[in-house]
C-alpha cells in the first residue's frame, strides 16, 4: 500500500482579526449606481461605447491614431445610426476627457522636486545645483487597493500558517516535513505576528526596483520604477503581469549628477537613492508600527500592518540598496577572497551596519564590510524591517544569466565551442523546446528565455565532451539540479536537502576547471549567493515568486510603452498620464467584470439592499472587538492532487475527453471526503480530436506513409490479446480502413498539493511528411504495469517508445474487442526502446536507451492510448565526437544510444526525481 498524506495546518488564533463588516469599492459604486439609475458603464451611455473604449485602448493606439479612428466616415455613420448609444465622444481630445473622469484607483500620483547642491562650481564660484523629479505615490493607498480589490478576494491570505505534510503507512513512523509554498506559510510573517498586537493583520510589502533604458537606438532616456505588491496575494496571480497585482509605486530621479566632480558621483548616487526611497516609503513608518484600518476584500475591516519583508533587485541594486560596495555580498559580512567557498556565514547585523555607515571614522565594521557612507539608509526607520534577510534570490540575473551563462557555460565551452555547438544544432526537436541552429557561443545577446532553453538540454548536449575529466559533468548537473531545485513552487525539508547537496556537489568538483586552465579562483558575489538560497526559501518562500522575472516584464507596461507614446519632452509626466488612464480604464473594467458575476437576485428575498447613502463608520473609528486571549492551533486537511484546469467544451473545441474506467466509475462526491487521499499520480484522461486529423485511411498507407512496416502483425498480436479466438474469422488488416488522428493530449497530474498550478498540457504527436513539413513522431513513457495506474507512479513502470500512429479501430475490428472499456478505443502504434536499467549514469544521472530489436527488426506494437503517461525528450549519446551528417530532425533515427532527458520540463524533472 502507498504511504498516505495528510497536511496539518497551524495557526495563531486571532491572526488577521475581521473587525467589523463594510462594504467594498465596487459595492458601494453598485449601490450609488442603482439609487441614481445609473448603467453599469457609466459615465458612458452604452455598453457598445464602452466596448470602443476598450478596443482603443487594448489596441495601444496613438492619440494621432485614435484621433484618425473617431473621425473615421464609418465612425461618424455609426454615431448618427445610433446617436444615443455614441454621445460621449468624437475626436481624441473628448475621448481623454471622458477617460479622466472615469473613477479608478485612490492612490494619487504626487511629485517631489529634490535640489542637489553639488560640489563643482559655476562660473560665478556659486555650487551647482541640479533639481531631480521623484513620482511617488502613498504607499498605504496602494496597499488598501490591493487588499480591498474584490477581484483578489479569493486570492488573498491574512494570516501566517505552517504546514506540514505528514506521510505514513501502516509499518513505520510518521515522517512529518515542513512545506514553504509561499509567504505566508515562511517563517519570516510567522515569527512577525507574534511580535505584533493581538489580531493584527500583516501586508508583507515586496518592492522591486530597476532603471531601465527606454530609448532603443540612440539616446540615453531612462526610467527608475519601483514596483509594489503585497505577499498575501497568492503568488500565482503576482506573477502574472495581466492581473497587475504589482502595482507602480513611483518613478526614482535618474541623473548623471555633473554638479559633483567625476569621483564623488558614484557615492552621491546612492544618498541620492536612499533619500528617495525614503520619501517614498515614509507612510510605512507610522503604518508598519501602529497599524492602518484597511476595508478587505471580503468585505471586512482588518488593522492591517504593511511591513517591507522583500526587495527584488539584480546584484548591482542589491548593493546599492544595503549600503555595501559591489564587491562584496549584500546580505553577509563575508571577506571577498573566501566567497569561492561554502563558508556558512551569518547575515549582516542592522544595528551594527547602520553604526558603522553613519560614523565610519570610529567603526572597525566599515572598512571590513565594504559599506558606504549613507547618513541616513531609507530602511533605518522601517519597523520590523532587516533588510539584509529582505534581500530576495534572484533567479533571472543570479542563475540563468550570472551563474549557468556568464559562468558555466563558459567554463565547460571553452576547451572546445564548435563541437558544443555542433550538438545544440543537433538537438532533437521537442515540444516548446527551441533548437539552436547556429549554435550557442555565437550569440551576442540572450533572453531570460533563451537561458532556460538552453539549460532544459545542456547536461544532455555536454555528456562525452570531456572524458577525461568527468568532474566537469558532475559539476554541470549540480548547477542544473540547484537551478531547477531553486525553482519548485513549494519546498520542503527533502527538497531544501537536495538544494544544499546540489551545492556541496558542485563545490566538490569545481577544481576541475582551475585544473583545465579556465578560472583562476571562484570569488563570485551570484556564485557565493546560492548559499543564501535556503535561508531564504525558510523566511520567505520559494524563489518563483519573488524573481525579478516578474519586474522585468513589467517595464514594458509601465515604462517603455508609456515612454513611446510621449512626445520624449517631459516624458516622465506624460508616462504617469499614459499610465494612470489606462488603470482607470482596467477598473472599470474589473468592476463590470464583477458585478457580471454577481448572482440574480432572489426572488422574495427579503435582505435590503446596500444604500447607497448609508452611514459607515470611518475606518479609522473602527476598533477590534474583545477576545480571549489567543493560542496557537492546528487543523488537520487530507492532501491530494488538484488541478486548476479550466472545463473543456467539447462541442466548442471539437474534441472529446475520454476518463479511465477507474477514474469514471468513482464517485466524485466522496472523493473529497477522503481523509486517507495521497499523492498517488494515476494516469489522466486525455482529449482528442473527435474526427481523425487525417482522415481514413486503409492499413497499407499508414504502413507505408507513417514508416510502420510492423503494423499488421502488431495489430493482430493486439487483437488476440482482446479475443484469443479472433484468428478466426478476422479480415485482411491492411485492407480495413483506420481513423488516424494527429494528435492528443493529457493533463498531467500536479506535483504541489498545497499550491495553486496552471495545469501541465502533455502534447503527443504522431505526423509523417506531408509537403514541406517535415515529420513529426513523439516519443513517449509507456506504463507497463497495471497496479502503477492506480498507485504511485514510478518511472522505472515505464518504458520509452516511439508513437507512428495514432488511430481507431473501424467497425468490423471492433467486434472483436467486445470487453474494451471506453478509453481503450483509441490506439497508437509504437516502437518500443530498451528498459530502463537499475541506475542512471554516474556523472550525467541521466538514464541510458536504445533502440529494441526482435530479429534484427524494430520491436513494434499497439497498445492503448490510455496507457500513453506522457512524452519524453531523448537526447543522443554522442561520444567525443558529434557525427556531422546527423541533423536535428533525423538524429532520433540514425542514434544509436540515447539518454532520457529529464530536464525537458520541470514536470518530467520531478517525474524522475521525486522529493
Amino acid at each position: 500500500m502507498p504511504p498516505s498524506h495528510r497536511l496539518l495546518v497551524q495557526h495563531i488564533q486571532h491572526a488577521g482579526l475581521r473587525y467589523a463588516p463594510h462594504p467594498t469599492a465596487f459595492e458601494l459604486r453598485r449601490a450609488a449606481q442603482i439609487a441614481q439609475d445609473l448603467s453599469p458603464w457609466h459615465p458612458f451611455a452604452s455598453q457598445e461605447e464602452w466596448e470602443v473604449v476598450k478596443w482603443i485602448i487594448d489596441s495601444n493606439l496613438s492619440q494621432g491614431s485614435t484621433d484618425k479612428f473617431l473621425k473615421l466616415g464609418l465612425y461618424h455613420i455609426v454615431r448618427e445610426a445610433a446617436p444615443e448609444k455614441f454621445p460621449s465622444f468624437h475626436n481624441n481630445h473628448s475621448f481623454t476627457a471622458k477617460l479622466d473622469s472615469l473613477p479608478g484607483p485612490h492612490a494619487q500620483w504626487k511629485l517631489y522636486e529634490l535640489t542637489i547642491e553639488g560640489t563643482v562650481l559655476d562660473g560665478t564660484g556659486q555650487r551647482c545645483t541640479e533639481t531631480l523629479d521623484l513620482w511617488a505615490r502613498d504607499p498605504n493607498e496602494v496597499v488598501a487597493e490591493l487588499m480591498g480589490n474584490p477581484e483578489y478576494k479569493e486570492e488573498l491570505t491574512y494570516e501566517p500558517v505552517r504546514k506540514f505534510k505528514v506521510s505514513a503507512d501502516s509499518d513505520t513512523e510518521p515522517d512529518i516535513e515542513e512545506i514553504f509554498d509561499d509567504i505566508p506559510s515562511a517563517r519570516w510573517m510567522w515569527e512577525l505576528q507574534q511580535k505584533l498586537p493581538e489580531g493584527a493583520t500583516i501586508a508583507p510589502i515586496i518592492i522591486a526596483s530597476d532603471k531601465t533604458q527606454l530609448s532603443t537606438f540612440s539616446g540615453d532616456k531612462q526610467a527608475w520604477p519601483v514596483y509594489l505588491t503585497i505577499g498575501n496575494i497568492d503568488k500565482a496571480t503576482r506573477k502574472c503581469p495581466s492581473h497587475r497585482a504589482m502595482v507602480l509605486l513611483g518613478y526614482l530621479p535618474t541623473s548623471k549628477l555633473q554638479c559633483f566632480s567625476t569621483a564623488e558621483r558614484s557615492l552621491q548616487g546612492y544618498r541620492v537613492f536612499h533619500y528617495a526611497m525614503s520619501l517614498l516609503l515614509a507612510p510605512l513608518v507610522a503604518s508598519g508600527r501602529d497599524g492602518i484600518n484597511i476595508s478587505c476584500a471580503d468585505g471586512w475591516v482588518r488593522r492591517v500592518f504593511p511591513i517591507l519583508a522583500a526587495y527584488l533587485a539584480d546584484h548591482p541594486e542589491q548593493c546599492l540598496v544595503t549600503c555595501c560596495k559591489e564587491n562584496r555580498c549584500p546580505t553577509c559580512p563575508i571577506h571577498p577572497d573566501d566567497r569561492g567557498e561554502l563558508v556558512d556565514t551569518c547575515y549582516r547585523d542592522p544595528d551594527d551596519t547602520l553604526s558603522a555607515i553613519q560614523d565610519p571614522l570610529n567603526s572597525a565594521h566599515f572598512e571590513a564590510q565594504g559599506l558606504r557612507h549613507i547618513p541616513e539608509p531609507f530602511w533605518a526607520k522601517l519597523p520590523h524591517t532587516n533588510i539584509f534577510t529582505a534581500i530576495a534570490p534572484d533567479l533571472l540575473h543570479q542563475l540563468h544569466k550570472g551563474v549557468f551563462k556568464d559562468h558555466l557555460v563558459k567554463w565547460v565551452s571553452a576547451v572546445d565551442e564548435d563541437e558544443l555547438d555542433a550538438r545544440m544544432m543537433r538537438i532533437p526537436p521537442y515540444h516548446g523546446l527551441r533548437v539552436f541552429k547556429k549554435g550557442i557561443t555565437g550569440v551576442q545577446q540572450w533572453t531570460g528565455n533563451e537561458y532556460r532553453q538552453m539549460e532544459r538540454v545542456f547536461i544532455g548536449a555536454l555528456s562525452g565532451m570531456h572524458p577525461s575529466e568527468p568532474r566537469v559533468l558532475t559539476a554541470t548537473r549540480a548547477i542544473l539540479d540547484f537551478i531547477f531545485l531553486a525553482h519548485l513552487p513549494s519546498h520542503s525539508s527533502s527538497s531544501l536537502a537536495r538544494l544544499r547537496a546540489a551545492l556541496e556537489t558542485f563545490h566538490a568538483n569545481k577544481a576541475v576547471f582551475v585544473h583545465l586552465g579556465v578560472r583562476a579562483h571562484f570569488n563570485i558575489p551570484k556564485i557565493h549567493w546560492l548559499l543564501h538560497y535556503l535561508l531564504a526559501i525558510v523566511s520567505v518562500g520559494p524563489c518563483d515568486g519573488l524573481s525579478t522575472d516578474i519586474s522585468e516584464r513589467l517595464h514594458i507596461d509601465y515604462c517603455k510603452l508609456g515612454y513611446r507614446a510621449s512626445n520624449r519632452r517631459e516624458y516622465i509626466q506624460q508616462m504617469i498620464q499614459w499610465l494612470t488612464r489606462r488603470e482607470k480604464v482596467r477598473y472599470m473594467d474589473s468592476y463590470l467584470r464583477w458585478r457580471h458575476a454577481l448572482p440574480p437576485p432572489r426572488s422574495g428575498s427579503t435582505d435590503p439592499p446596500l444604500c447607497h447613502n448609508a452611514v459607515f463608520p470611518t475606518l479609522d473609528a473602527i476598533r477590534a472587538p474583545a477576545q480571549p486571549p489567543g493560542t496557537i492551533y492546528t487543523t488537520v486537511h487530507p492532501l491530494y492532487p488538484t488541478v486548476c484546469s479550466p472545463s473543456v467544451d467539447v462541442s466548442a473545441t471539437n474534441t472529446e475527453q475520454v476518463v479511465p474506467a477507474s477514474e469514471s466509475d468513482a464517485d466524485a462526491g466522496e472523493a473529497g471526503d477522503n481523509e486517507e487521499d495521497d499523492l498517488a499520480q494515476p494516469i489522466t484522461s486525455y482529449n482528442i480530436a473527435r474526427t481523425p486529423g487525417f482522415g481514413y485511411v486503409r492499413g497499407a498507407f499508414i504502413q507505408t506513409n507513417h514508416n510502420a512496416p510492423q503494423f499488421a502483425r502488431a495489430l493482430h498480436a493486439f487483437i488476440l490479446t482482446q479475443c484469443p479466438t479472433a484468428c478466426i474469422g478476422l479480415p485482411d488488416l491492411l485492407s480495413a480502413t483506420y481513423g488516424v488522428f494527429t494528435q492528443f493530449t493529457r493533463t498531467l497530474p500536479p506535483q504541489h498539493p498545497t499550491v495553486r498550478e496552471h495545469p501541465t498540457i502533455n502534447r503527443v504527436r504522431a505526423s509523417p511528411l506531408v509537403g514541406q513539413r517535415g515529420a513529426y513522431y513523439d516519443t513517449v513513457l509507456v506504463c507497463m504495469t497495471g497496479a502503477a495506474l492506480e498507485g504511485v507512479l514510478r518511472l522505472q513502470d515505464c518504458r520509452i517508445a516511439q508513437v507512428r500512429a495514432i488511430f481507431t479501430l473501424p467497425a468490423r475490428l471492433q467486434r472483436f474487442c467486445p470487453a474494451a472499456r471506453p478509453d481503450e478505443t483509441h490506439l497508437v502504434y509504437i516502437e518500443w526502446f530498451t528498459p530502463f536499467l537499475g541506475a542512471p549514469e554516474a556523472c550525467s544521472k541521466l538514464y541510458r536507451v536504445a533502440r529494441s530489436y526482435t530479429h534484427r527488426v524494430r520491436h513494434a506494437a499497439i497498445v492503448p492510448v490510455r496507457n500513453i503517461v506522457r512524452s519524453c525528450h531523448l537526447i543522443p549519446v554522442w561520444g567525443e565526437r558529434v557525427d556531422r551528417t546527423w541533423t536535428s530532425d533525423t538524429v532520433i533515427e540514425k542514434a544509436t544510444y540515447f539518454h532520457l532527458n529529464e530536464f525537458s520540463d520541470h514536470h518530467m524533472y520531478l517525474f524522475v526525481n521525486p522529493l
